[in-house]
């Protein structure tokens, strides 16, 4: 980070989260894997558009989260660049 700004690489980002799936004696912990397109890093914020599974499309539905969490949380998806660019065509203006 320079000066509270987060440099983001161009890609799309994966967050890992554990959870549950039943009760009881057919509970299962399970890893969750969501898809984020990266729109600006800007005063310590980060704000995030979530990828459908497809990779051909993203809800407009804007999630702000700190630089903090993530630096912490969030990963690159290797070999995702070109995706990312298709994704950022499709961006209203």
């Amino acid at each position: 980070m320079y000066m509270n700004e987060l440099l983001l690489e161009q890609g799309i980002y994966i967050k890992r989260s554990r959870g549950s799936f039943g009760t009881g004696a057919t509970a299962r912990e399970c890893l969750i894997e969501s898809l984020w397109f990266p729109y600006r890093a800007e005063n310590g914020v980060v704000e995030l558009f979530p990828v459908m599974d497809n990779l051909q499309s993203m809800l407009c539905i804007k999630q702000k989260i700190s630089a903090e969490v993530f630096i912490k949380e969030y990963e690159l998806k290797e070999n995702s660049k070109e995706i990312y660019l298709d994704l950022k065509k499709k961006l209203p203006k």
